[in-house]
């Protein structure tokens, strides 16, 4: 495990709390989406504005956009330069049969990752290209329009293996909302052992996404379909050194690209274009040392640079960009055998919110091989993104202009997080039991929020106000939260996650409108079994309190949903096939996000079968 610290370590000695889903566990879920199997980490919530654009946020919704959220594929972040730094178009770029696992960061990373990793880290590890099947193919049809296909093809020739794959989802989304989707994905690996010490990764890939959005009833946000696609090359080299040393050098590429467009219902002869591109370049090389038997360290450097390209969101015809260099570095040291520290720290230097260090210090008291406690505190940031600093949205036709809505100033400051924690990680191999706590407090003095000011030219159809971004006082955040893994039974295994949090905007207003509120009680309990003659049946039942996503105008009841999923595997000549059957949401349609709007997410149920070689 790689994610905590960038240095490999076991789960009781890795500096935070760590939830790992295996590739049998991912499969197992049900889940067609990323944020649906991440229902399966304590804390996280999984919803979307609409169905399109499903999100995962943890501990509190801040934003509708999950950009408070790291996500790394394969090392390479995936988050939107052209818009608000958001992660949810990101969380497509892989098909959950390609992935291996997904290691998950519960609570602040800045200190290894920087910018952006203030709520965690979500690490996705795909495939090795040597280890999939020669071909694979599943089709999965259902209700709500779901249509999935998928191909995979590989294979290895000397030091050389590789994968290529190609699927599309489909679905209509919410009930009461315009948002079908329709997602294409091409997505190729490619893995090199050039020599016994040297590892060599490629990897490119496009993805292509309609998708539904806007409502009927609102002039800037029209009823629409918007078309995306998103492209990356990634690539990895590791050499392995004397002495239990290693060298890592990465760089990737990712570009954006977005057609927005729809009339402007006031006057239909005006075209609301909210199209755009964006791009990033990012590079890093790390290296890896054992000092001493007790002394382990990291160090590295990086370099990257954003991007965007948009004339209604920037009111320019060039692009509005930013450059950051960067320097991080862990050290663990083991005081005793029982006694390990772990100090990490991260320095940037961003050409608009400037510099910024980002520090963590955690202690694990290795009880005993079963038993281990851990404390700490860190540090982390986030910069405003290349809208937050520049956006400024007009609207006219034939010169005249019409409309403005958005003229960021940009005089907005990063965002600070600073957290406290311990953490207890238990085994009890008598009872088959595995149990992680983490109970933490969590502070953020400032946070980004929209604001509005007066301006004294009113237009047409926006008036004299327009929109920023500005610091507005932030929140405490408290809770506790429990993982429990228990093999009750031969092939069974019960996960069950508890979290009880409790938030308090340093505004009062919010508290009593209920700005983005957490459940503050929360849990899912799964049930994982291999039945007799192969058959594996899922049990996945989650419970949440009542939030909102925006404010009391859309307070979210209590939910309830219970997913059901049973799969047959069979041989068919040299190959292995299986059929499952997944059900969603036994319960029936439940209010999500915008309750106001009547959206529901549906009462869901599909068949798929695959085949592989």
């Amino acid at each position: 495990m790689l994610t905590a610290s960038r240095l490999k370590q076991p789960l009781n000695e890795a500096p935070g709390a760590m939830t790992v889903i295996d590739r049998k566990t991912i499969l197992m879920s049900g889940g067609r989406t990323l944020a649906d199997v991440l229902r399966l980490v304590p804390g996280y919530m999984a919803s979307g504005w609409n169905g399109a654009n499903p999100v995962a946020a943890y501990h509190i919704p801040l934003d509708d956009y999950g950009s408070r959220n790291l996500v790394l594929i394969d090392g390479r972040p995936v988050y939107s330069s052209l818009s608000v730094g958001d992660t949810h178009r990101g969380m497509m770029d892989v098909m959950l049969e390609d992935i291996e696992r997904i290691e998950v960061l519960r609570g602040a990373n800045s200190a290894a990752y920087g910018a952006n990793a203030m709520f965690g880290v979500i690490n996705i590890i795909t495939r090795h290209s040597a280890d999939v099947p020669k071909a694979e193919a599943s089709v999965t049809t259902g209700n709500n329009g779901i249509q999935d296909r998928r191909l995979q093809v590989g294979g290895t020739q000397g030091p050389l293996s590789f994968r290529l794959s190609a699927g599309e989802q489909r679905d209509e989304g919410y009930l009461n909302a315009h948002d079908d989707r329709h997602l294409s994905l091409l997505d190729m690996r490619v893995d090199i052992k050039p020599g016994a010490d040297d590892d060599i990764l490629i990897e490119a890939g496009t993805n292509h996404l309609d998708a539904g959005d806007g409502f009927a009833t609102e002039v800037m946000n029209p009823l629409r379909t918007i078309r995306s696609r998103d492209s990356y090359l990634n690539a990895q080299w590791r050499r392995q050194l004397s002495g239990s040393g290693e060298l890592q050098l990465s760089a990737n590429h990712a570009q954006e690209w977005r057609q927005d467009v729809a009339p402007f219902a006031p006057l239909p002869v005006v075209m609301i274009d909210y199209s755009g591109t964006g791009y990033r370049n990012n590079a890093e090389l790390q290296y890896k040392a054992t000092l001493s038997p007790t002394l382990r360290s990291v160090i590295g450097a990086g370099y990257k640079e954003e991007q965007a390209n948009s004339p209604v969101l920037f009111s320019t015809t060039g692009a509005e960009s930013f450059h950051e260099e960067r320097l991080f570095g862990t050290v663990e040291w083991r005081a005793t055998p029982q006694w390990l520290l772990n100090g990490g720290l991260f320095l940037g230097q961003h050409s608009l919110a400037g510099e910024y260090a980002a520090p963590r210090l955690m202690v694990n008291w290795l009880i005993s091989p079963e038993h281990t406690l851990r404390a700490g505190i860190t540090d982390s940031v986030r910069s405003p993104s290349l809208f937050e600093y520049f956006g400024d949205m007009r609207y006219d036709f034939n010169g005249m202009l019409l409309a403005r809505t958005w003229k960021a100033r940009g005089d907005v400051d990063p965002e600070r997080l600073h957290s406290q924690e311990i953490g207890y990680l238990g085994r009890f191999p008598a009872s088959q039991v595995n149990l992680d706590v983490r109970a933490y407090r969590e502070r953020m003095n400032t946070i980004i929020r929209n604001s509005e000011y007066e301006t004294t030219v009113s237009l047409p159809y926006s008036g004299n106000r327009l929109k920023d971004f500005t610091n507005a006082p932030g929140f405490e955040l408290v809770g506790i939260e429990a993982q429990l893994r228990w093999r009750p039974i031969d092939g069974g295994e019960v996960w069950l996650n508890q979290s009880f949090e409790h938030l308090i905007w340093q505004n009062e207003y919010y508290n009593l409108t209920q700005e983005r509120q957490p459940p503050e009680h929360a849990t899912t309990l799964a049930w994982f079994q291999h039945l007799p003659g192969g058959m594996d049946f899922t049990l996945i039942h989650q419970f949440l309190g009542g939030m909102s996503w925006h404010d009391n105008r859309d307070w979210q009841p209590v939910s309830r949903r219970t997913d059901v999923r049973l799969a047959y595997p069979f041989r068919v000549r040299d190959g292995l096939a299986e059929l499952s059957f997944t059900y969603q949401s036994i319960e029936g349609d439940r209010p999500v996000f915008l309750p106001s709007y009547g959206l529901q997410a549906p009462r869901r149920s599909f068949v798929q079968f695959k085949v592989s070689i």
